[in-house]
């Protein structure tokens, strides 16, 4: 009796190990398929999105050759030449002369050998003569009276001169004393002590402060004279003019408002 169970259970486990291992097969299988269908999706995925980038790719490839066609046409509109008109005989173009500036030369002002000026001090016009060999500037000054003013010296004069063609009343006029210097003439051999004043000069564009030596000019044709001092670096001297630079049109409105 046993040696007849013997095969039997022998083909029992047999046939177990049988299903068992069928059985192992088949999930194996299950899964390397969903792992196929898995992949084949996402194969599947990235083509699609490969073939949209590309379609955007040739649309943009697309605008940029229009926008390049565009531009090219633009440049040849722009680069075109227009036809030349027929010209005018009887209305020919006028000729316009470049203007001359007969006041200033290589950046400075040109003075004849006579100018007007006005003082700031006197609200006037006075005729000067240019002097080149003069160092210092000289003021008409007669009546010099010397007095002391807040521990200063100081000068009253009178501006007055004869000969001036400005028809001006007599001026009166007190400056402080810068310095003192002393003047020999040719015809003497003392020297003669002078006062020294500071005035503000306006003559054409030229409006500086300049010193002047007083000095009775009532017998000579200009109350004022100009020394280098004055126009030295700032202007050139044309001894064959006069009245260059004229009379300063807004100096010319004050004066005869004030009149």
């Amino acid at each position: 009796m046993l040696r007849r169970s013997v095969p039997f259970f022998a083909f029992a486990m047999l046939s177990g190990c049988t299903i068992t291992q069928s059985a192992n097969h088949q999930q194996t299988m299950n899964a390397i398929n969903t792992m196929e269908e898995r992949v084949n999706f996402q194969l599947a995925t990235v083509i699609q999105q490969i073939d949209q980038q590309n379609a955007y790719i040739a649309n943009l490839e697309k605008e940029l050759s229009t926008i390049s066609k565009e531009l090219a046409l633009q440049a040849e509109q722009q680069n075109v030449t227009p036809e030349p008109q027929p010209e005018d005989k009887a209305a020919p173009a006028p000729i316009i002369e470049p203007v001359i500036d007969t006041k200033i030369a290589h950046g400075k002002v040109i003075l004849g050998e006579e100018e007007w000026i006005w003082l700031d001090s006197i609200q006037s016009f006075y005729k000067a003569r240019i002097d080149t060999g003069a160092t210092t500037s000289s003021l008409n000054a007669v009546d010099i009276q010397v007095f002391e003013r807040d521990g200063k010296e100081w000068v009253r004069f009178n501006l007055d001169h004869a000969s001036d063609e400005n028809d001006q009343d007599t001026e009166i006029v007190e400056a402080p004393v810068v310095r003192w210097v002393k003047i020999r003439q040719s015809t003497t051999e003392q020297a003669e002590r002078r006062p020294v004043i500071e005035a503000w000069v306006n003559l054409g564009q030229l409006h500086e402060k300049t010193q002047f030596t007083l000095a009775d000019r009532s017998h000579m044709t200009y109350p004022v004279l100009l020394g280098r001092d004055f126009f030295k670096d700032i202007a050139l001297v044309d001894v064959g003019k006069k009245y260059v630079q004229g009379m300063n049109e807004q100096k010319i409105q004050k004066l005869i408002f004030n009149l």
